[in-house]
């Protein structure tokens, strides 16, 4: 039996963990008939609310969930980081490593047509919102108008095969994919701590082989408890700068 790592990264989800550690645990039975055993990995990155202690009272119920806890905070980056580099520690070929926003936006039930996806060939699957039959809930006018035009200037940037979304958090990817990208990068796979972390490792996983697929899903905006933590300026600010030298100087 292979092992499919979930990891949430988590800062102030008090109001979204626990019922995201949920929605996965009833996927259990499913993922076991397709192979893999499920371990679900919380991130907390020094959340100042109740959040991890929320997860640790899960963690002592369901033997599935193990959290990590950053004793400073590291930003989405360093969240990332962590999982990547847990997930090459723990795991082994044929296992696959989940990520996605702990904030209760994103359904683990679409990971299964993720797997499907991968195993027809794919390292590296994307949920994605620009894929035929993906729906978006909940999420303002200003912000989707940014991701569309973010989503045009990524593509005409770094034309990565295969990939419309470049931003979203919730990926499947193989273990080979990412040893080979941390082999060849070390700890400078990942060295944005904003949003634009996505960006980067899915561009250097393309510059290490990567195959890339998505699928669509749909985005729940309007299942967060909470206020989004993206600084939307400062952002878009990253994300440009960092595509920009990422198509120029990353090898």
């Amino acid at each position: 039996m292979s092992i499919l790592y979930v990891y949430l990264p988590c800062y102030n989800e008090a109001g979204n963990i626990q019922s995201l550690i949920e929605a996965w645990l009833r996927e259990k039975d499913a993922l076991q008939e397709e192979g893999y055993d499920l371990k679900i990995i919380p991130v907390d990155d020094k959340s100042t609310d109740n959040t991890l202690e929320i997860i640790r009272s899960m963690e002592k119920v369901h033997p599935e969930v193990r959290v990590i806890a950053h004793r400073v905070n590291q930003n989405l980056g360093g969240a990332l980081f962590t999982a990547v580099r847990d997930f090459l520690h723990k795991g082994a070929s044929g296992n696959l490593m989940c990520f996605m926003d702990g904030d209760n936006t994103h359904k683990p039930s679409f990971v299964h047509r993720m797997i499907l996806r991968q195993k027809e060939g794919a390292d590296c699957v994307i949920a994605s919102r620009y894929q035929p039959g993906a729906k978006i809930h909940g999420v303002p006018s200003n912000r989707l108008a940014l991701s569309d035009g973010a989503k045009l200037y990524y593509s005409a940037m770094l034309h990565v095969p295969d990939v419309k979304d470049y931003t979203c958090g919730y990926r499947l990817y193989t273990y080979s994919a990412l040893n080979d990208a941390y082999r060849k990068y070390q700890k400078d796979l990942i060295t944005m701590q904003s949003f634009s972390c996505m960006m980067e490792l899915l561009y250097k996983l393309h510059k290490s082989g990567c195959r890339f697929a998505e699928v669509p899903f749909t985005l729940y905006y309007d299942n967060k408890v909470g206020a989004s933590k993206m600084r939307i300026l400062k952002t878009v600010k990253d994300s440009l700068v960092v595509a920009l030298k990422l198509r120029l100087f990353c090898k």
